[in-house]
């Protein structure tokens, strides 16, 4: 039941999304700039915060004395 309720919630937040950028009072062309900017910003945190953490764990196998996995 919950994972019905979960889809649900996704599949309104998509349909909200989808309404918003047909009624934006932007140009289509201002409107996917604005949207590949975005994404392309969240790449670039979601990157480095796996990057970050790769490091941790190569930092805590070194310290560990763990031989590294490649």
């Amino acid at each position: 039941m919950k994972t019905k309720s979960f889809f649900s919630l996704l599949t309104g937040l998509a349909a909200g999304a989808a309404l918003g950028l047909l009624f934006a009072p932007d140009k289509g062309t201002e409107t996917r700039k604005r949207v590949r900017a975005k994404l392309d910003e969240w790449e670039k945190a979601f990157t480095e915060d796996l990057d970050e953490d790769e490091q941790q764990k190569e930092d805590l196998q070194e310290e560990a004395g763990e031989p590294e996995q490649a």
